[in-house]
């Protein structure tokens, strides 16, 4: 699957995301609506802009239109899905691109993607943990975590077996 250049960095201003969608919503006379799920994954789409100098806007011109022809072939790039920026395997939506010069030598590159949440890859007890973990040490839990990660990782890697 190919991948996004590096350098090809989206900007973290301009990015935002809709829900993944999947929830049904009926409406009650005299009551409230009631909700059920549809589906449990889904795509969201999120809004994407790179900003690119004149080589970077040629090497982007020559992947989108010879490597992933114009966003029809699934390619990686990082996104933000709600745990930091990680691969995500995405498509563009038809008739979201749009390139134009800025008042400098940058040109902005604007369009949509599709792409599935990282939090499919963890399971409901996944979810659940992290939740707990959070709920127990609040804003502090992910010092909590590094300081288990380092344990793990580095502090054990002296012991002599």
């Amino acid at each position: 699957m190919p991948t996004l250049p590096t350098g090809l960095t989206p900007t973290v201003a301009a990015y935002s995301h809709d829900g993944p969608g999947g929830v049904l919503r009926t409406e009650v006379a005299g009551g409230a609506a009631r909700y059920s799920l549809d589906y449990g994954r889904g795509t969201q789409q999120f809004s994407v802009t790179l900003i690119l100098d004149k080589l970077k806007f040629s090497v982007w011109t020559a992947f989108f239109h010879h490597i992933i022809l114009k966003g029809s072939v699934t390619f990686e790039m990082p996104l933000d899905s709600g745990f930091g920026t990680e691969m995500h395997a995405v498509n563009i939506v038809p008739g979201t691109y749009s390139a134009s010069r800025t008042g400098g030598i940058a040109m902005v590159v604007a369009f949509v993607v599709e792409a599935e949440s990282k939090v499919y890859d963890m399971t409901a007890a996944d979810a659940a943990a992290l939740i707990d973990v959070y709920m127990a040490y609040g804003d502090d839990s992910h010092k909590l975590l590094a300081r288990l990660a380092k344990f793990a990782n580095v502090d054990t890697n002296v012991l002599d077996f």
